[in-house]
């Protein structure tokens, strides 16, 4: 399952782009329902049950959030499983750039089909129809699916991925990189193929 992270502002300014409340209530929810389905049950749980309560409980514990505070004008990137999540942080005036680049998985880089690829991944994200010469049939393209990522690049060259998601709901990225990028006083750039 993929989850989708959310952008929200805090009332002390920071925006924070994480794992929403109401992802970790429902894993909580069924959590609960399997953990009280393993109890009731009369014989012992089954490899299944385990399996998925384990799933579960790693689920509830994982976290992936980004927070940029200007008070301490930082961004900090907090993953991993809790207790044991590790934090990363930059400072403001260390960020170059937000970027928003098209992600064309099985194509050779630089080469006519990426660029095709890319087209199409901003075109999705924008909910225009791609031009026919774009769409390929089902075996053709191999059950792609464009991606879109959202990137900070740092002063130093480092690049850090923020998120990626599928293009067809990417316009929510553009709106996180123009919100990140505006609170650190840094650029949003979208890689839009040419």
């Amino acid at each position: 399952m993929e989850i989708s992270l959310r952008l929200k502002k805090a009332a002390d300014g920071r925006l924070i782009y994480g794992i929403p409340l109401w992802y970790r209530t429902m894993t909580a929810a069924m959590l609960l329902l399997i953990a009280g389905a393993m109890l009731i049950s009369e014989g012992s749980p089954g490899l299944i049950a385990w399996l998925i309560f384990i799933l579960l409980a790693l689920g509830l514990v994982y976290e992936e959030r980004w927070t940029l505070d200007p008070a301490s004008k930082m961004i900090t990137h907090h993953w991993g499983f809790w207790p044991l999540a590790k934090a990363a942080s930059n400072d403001f005036a260390s960020i170059e750039e937000f970027r928003l680049k098209a992600l064309a998985r099985g194509t050779v880089p630089g080469s006519r089909e990426e660029s095709l690829a890319n087209e199409r991944a901003f075109a999705m994200m924008s909910h225009k129809d791609a031009d026919m010469s774009m769409k390929k049939s089902f075996l053709k393209s191999a059950g792609r699916v464009p991606y879109m990522n959202l990137l900070m690049k740092t002063t130093d060259g480092e690049i850090y991925l923020i998120d990626s998601i599928p293009a067809r709901r990417a316009s929510k990225l553009a709106v996180v990189g123009s919100a990140f990028a505006e609170a650190c006083g840094s650029s949003f750039i979208k890689d839009q193929p040419e």
